[in-house]
C-alpha cells in the first residue's frame, strides 16, 4: 500500500485560514490586478468572501506571461473523497478524509483554452478545432454526392449541387485545449511558470466549500455526455462554482500533478496537510469528468489515472502567491 504523503495527525479543521497582508510590490510581480476585492455578484457566499479578503491578496488577477485570468482560493480544510455509501464507483475515492490546504493559491478561472495554449506553444494539438469540423462536413458532402450519383447524377452534376463544405462560423479558440502530450504539457508549464494543481487543491477548488460532490444541477454546471453533442464547448458558458471557477466539472478531464494510485486514500489517516500524492506511479490523476462522461463520473470525488493525451483530457493551471 502506498503511504499518504505529508500526514499531520490531530490538526483541527479550520474554516478560515489566512495570511498577513503583503505589500503590493511583493504580491504581484508575476501578474496584473484585475480586481482587488471579490465581486459580490460572483462570490455570493459571505464567508468565502471574508476568507479571501483576510489573505490580504487581490482576488482576481491576470498572469503576465500566459495572459490567463486567475482567481484567489483561500486556505482552509475540507473532507476529501467519498463517504461510505456515497459513491457507487468503487474504492478509489474512499474513504473520505480530512485535508488542510495551508496556503491560499491562484487557480485558472477556466480550463486553459486553445488560444491560450497556441499563444505559448504555436501549435494547436486539439482534436476539436476548425479542421475537425471541416473534415466532418467534407465527409458528409462526399456521402451526399455518392447518394446523388446512385440516383443517376454524374459526378460533375452532384459535385455542383452539393456546394462547398465551409465552417467559417466555427471558432474554437475559447474551447479547452485537449489531446496534449504530457511532455508538451510540461514544456508549457516551464514556459509560463505555472503549475498543475495537486489532487487535493483540485478537489478543494471544485467543492468550493460545499459538502456535496456537485455544486449545482449537472446540466447547469457541466458539459457532459447528455448535453455536449459529443464535443467540447466554449469555457465559462456554464454556471460557476462558489469560488467563481467555471467547468471544474465536465468539458474536459483536468490533469493534476499527483501520481495516481487506487488505494492511496486508504493510507490517509488523521488530518492530511497539503498532500502531494504517491511518490511514484504509472499515470497521473485526472479529475472532473468530460464532454462524454456519465453523470456518476462527473463529480468532485471521482478519480482516475491518465497517461496519454486524448480529446477528453485538458488542464487548469495554478500558481502560489
Amino acid at each position: 500500500m502506498i503511504m499518504c504523503a505529508r500526514i499531520v495527525v490531530g490538526i483541527a479543521i479550520t474554516l478560515s485560514v489566512g495570511s498577513a497582508p503583503l505589500p503590493q510590490s511583493q504580491q504581484l510581480s508575476w501578474a496584473s490586478v484585475i480586481e482587488e476585492a471579490p465581486d459580490e455578484r460572483v462570490i455570493v457566499n459571505e464567508e468565502i468572501s471574508r476568507r479571501i479578503r483576510a489573505t490580504g491578496l487581490p482576488w482576481r488577477v491576470r498572469d503576465k506571461v500566459s495572459d490567463i485570468e486567475m482567481l484567489l482560493v483561500p486556505a482552509g480544510s475540507f473532507l476529501m473523497g467519498a463517504s461510505a455509501g456515497e459513491s457507487d464507483i468503487g474504492a478509489a475515492d474512499q474513504p473520505a478524509h480530512e485535508v488542510t490546504i495551508s496556503h491560499p493559491f491562484y487557480v485558472g478561472f477556466t480550463e486553459v483554452t486553445q488560444e491560450q495554449w497556441v499563444r505559448m506553444m504555436r501549435v494547436n494539438p486539439s482534436h476539436f478545432q476548425r479542421g475537425t469540423f471541416q473534415a466532418e462536413l467534407s465527409e458528409k458532402r462526399e456521402a451526399k454526392i455518392k447518394a446523388m450519383m446512385n440516383d443517376g447524377f454524374t459526378r460533375q452534376e452532384a459535385d455542383a449541387a452539393a456546394g462547398v463544405a465551409q465552417v467559417e462560423s466555427v471558432d474554437t479558440s475559447d474551447w479547452p485545449v485537449e489531446s496534449i502530450s504530457l511532455d508538451d504539457l510540461q514544456k508549457y508549464l516551464q514556459k509560463t511558470g505555472l503549475r498543475l494543481p495537486t489532487e487535493a487543491e483540485w478537489e478543494y477548488s471544485c467543492r468550493a466549500g460545499r459538502h456535496e460532490s456537485r455544486y449545482g444541477e449537472l446540466d447547469a454546471v457541466a458539459w457532459f455526455g447528455a448535453n455536449s453533442v459529443e464535443r467540447t464547448h466554449s469555457v465559462a458558458t456554464k454556471v460557476a462554482n462558489p469560488f467563481g471557477l467555471h467547468d471544474t466539472l465536465g468539458n474536459v478531464w483536468e490533469w493534476c500533478s499527483d501520481w495516481y494510485s487506487a488505494d492511496y486514500y486508504a493510507s490517509c489517516k488523521g488530518t492530511v496537510t497539503d498532500p502531494t500524492g504517491p511518490a511514484t506511479g504509472e499515470s497521473r490523476v485526472v479529475r472532473g469528468g468530460n464532454w462524454l462522461s456519465l453523470p456518476k463520473t462527473c463529480s468532485a470525488t471521482y478519480r482516475i489515472g491518465g497517461s496519454v493525451g486524448r480529446p477528453a483530457y485538458g488542464f487548469r493551471v495554478v500558481r502560489s502567491p
